[in-house]
């Protein structure tokens, strides 16, 4: 036999390259941002008045960073979102530009299964139990994943995702991106990419989700992100970084940027899970599973949670009793931190914060910035389950649904019913959080299962608690042919590599003998190639090859639809 006589060729011609959404753009001013309050994002330096930013979504899946299973249920139809805070481009979901400064009711979401929502630099998003996504406000970017940069004053389906269900969504403090999480764990980015925050290997803004190739074959578990970077988790106990890197806050020991995927070896392996990430706007932190946390990028107030003002261009550990303590959650604004500790008693935990202060957003009761992590007193006595972090503002929730924000409140975006800055834990009256009074925008008082917080304004999903899996403890389940998957073209424990068109493609022997008798016979009979660990395929294309290698692999074919890993982990 010859190794021309296997027949390769898949029904149907290939379809054409599917065109990369890309934007060339440059934005308004340049290419760094200052620290001063008063100038707003790169992206947003045109007709507006002030300068918001934001990180929302905790680091934790359900509640921020990790991917989940999102089955539908009865309870999830009884869920209602309400938002608070600026409007300026229609990002409460109302279809108007007036801000809120009490909860209102979003009617778009009524009947829609909400499970998840995020909030970014004046947009924000909503995931249902089916895995469709929703998004409004600001997209001069592509953040909202419509395939143009018009704005969106109402909540419209996010596109060229129908053929995934997407599990997990997020954005955070100030970002014009959008990351979202498949129930097989891979990764999707659109929205702003100056800086290759969107991890797809070059500049360049992508106006609808787009996979991020450089990950296909891992299990993503948990991502987080600002306005110039993003960090992922997967289920291999691998953390990668990408995107700017000019304080370190890539881990990566340099100041490099990165437009794709890097992993931060310091922190991969060692059977030590990410239990937690957050990225606030220069820096990022990372806690692990069984206690402990590390900090690295920009330190200027503290927001690594260590003494001193130098940046950490490797992760550090965090002072004391971060470095020890079993963190639960971690959430960041722009230049502040919040990590939820796990309480002795099972249920909920105790908040920390630390870093920039001037607006109260540490909950501390006074504006002096904290090099050292330091528990939130007037929410000491309450468990709190997930915590959420906007530019220069910070919000809570108990176990109960009670709400307790605090910071700046310069639009209304704490929901107290005034614009006064909050420097201590406030409550949110209006939803009565299980028990506490009503409201104008509640016709019943409903606790409420998830909070986000962007630039200037705080969402909130209210009504039944949802699953456990949702506060980011575990992954979406896998298969076995998620498995087999994150194994094609994967050098990881390859023991035989197919050469095409001068590119690699690395497999396994025994997978391959077990699906497919004509490769079984070249690669375990008397034909030379069974003795070679690289083996040469003529007159074959390689993307051809690694489509059949899929479906042996995992009995379905992404790659000629632009799905799967062309082009990775070959050559």
């Amino acid at each position: 036999m010859n190794i021309s006589d296997i027949n390769l060729n898949l029904a149907g011609e290939q379809p054409e390259d599917v065109d990369e959404v890309a934007d060339d753009r440059s934005h308004d001013s340049g290419a760094s941002q200052a620290d001063d309050d008063s100038q707003r994002s790169l992206s947003t330096m045109d007709s507006r008045e002030e300068t918001p930013i934001h990180s929302n979504n905790p680091a934790q899946y359900s509640w921020g960073t990790t991917p989940m299973d999102t089955g539908a249920s009865s309870n999830n139809a009884q869920r209602e979102v309400y938002t608070i805070g600026q409007n300026s481009y229609g990002e409460l979901g109302h279809g108007d530009t007036a801000e809120r400064h009490l909860p209102s009711l979003v009617q778009f979401s009524l009947g829609k299964d909400i499970v998840q929502v995020a909030a970014g630099n004046e947009f924000t998003a909503m995931l249902t139990a089916a895995g469709e996504v929703f998004c409004c406000g600001y997209n001069d970017s592509g953040q909202c994943g419509l395939g143009g940069t018009q704005r969106v004053p109402n909540l419209t389906k996010a596109e060229g995702i129908d053929h995934k269900k997407v599990t997990f969504i997020h954005t955070a403090n100030g970002s014009e991106h959008l990351l979202l999480v498949t129930d097989d764990g891979e990764l999707y980015s659109c929205g702003y990419n100056s800086k290759g925050q969107l991890g797809h290997g070059a500049a360049g803004a992508a106006y609808a989700p787009r996979l991020v190739e450089a990950l296909y074959g891992h299990r993503v578990t948990r991502v987080a992100c600002s306005y110039y970077h993003s960090v992922v988790a997967t289920d291999l106990d691998q953390l990668f970084t990408f995107g700017r890197n000019d304080f370190g806050q890539l881990g990566l020991g340099d100041r490099d940027d990165r437009a794709a995927p890097t992993e931060v070896e310091a922190l991969g392996g060692g059977g030590r899970a990410c239990s937690a990430l957050a990225c606030g706007q220069y820096h990022t932190v990372v806690a692990l599973e069984g206690g402990g946390a590390f900090g690295f990028g920009k330190n200027d107030y503290g927001q690594i949670g260590m003494e001193g003002h130098d940046a950490r261009l490797r992760p550090a550990m965090l002072s004391s009793p971060l470095n020890s303590a079993l963190i639960i959650h971690l959430a960041a604004g722009y230049y502040h931190t919040a990590a939820l500790v796990a309480s002795e008693h099972g249920t909920g935990g105790r908040v920390y914060t630390f870093g920039r202060n001037d607006y109260g957003q540490l909950g501390h009761g006074h504006r002096e910035n904290a090099h050292r992590p330091a528990l939130v007193q007037g929410i000491a006595d309450q468990a709190v389950v997930q915590v959420a972090c906007g530019c220069y503002h910070t919000v809570t929730l108990t176990a109960e649904g009670r709400v307790f924000p605090f910071g700046r409140n310069n639009h209304g975006q704490l929901g107290t019913g005034s614009t006064a800055d909050a420097p201590r834990p406030a409550y949110v009256e209006a939803l009565g959080g299980g028990g506490g009074g009503g409201g104008a925008a509640a016709a019943e008082a409903k606790p409420v299962a998830m909070v986000a917080a962007g630039f200037y304004h705080t969402v909130l999903l209210a009504g039944p608690p949802l699953d456990a899996d949702r506060g980011g403890r575990r992954a979406p389940a896998a298969t076995l042919a998620s498995d087999l998957r994150r194994m094609l073209n994967n050098p990881a424990r390859s023991d035989v590599t197919f050469l095409l068109q001068g590119r690699a493609v690395h497999a396994h022997r025994v997978i391959i003998m077990a699906r497919c008798e004509p490769l079984a016979l070249m690669l375990d009979g008397p034909m030379r190639e069974a003795q070679q660990d690289q083996i040469v395929i003529p007159d074959h294309r390689y993307e051809v090859f690694l489509a059949f290698l899929e479906w042996v692999y995992t009995d379905d074919v992404r790659g000629l639809l632009g799905e799967g890993p062309l082009g990775g982990g070959g050559g």
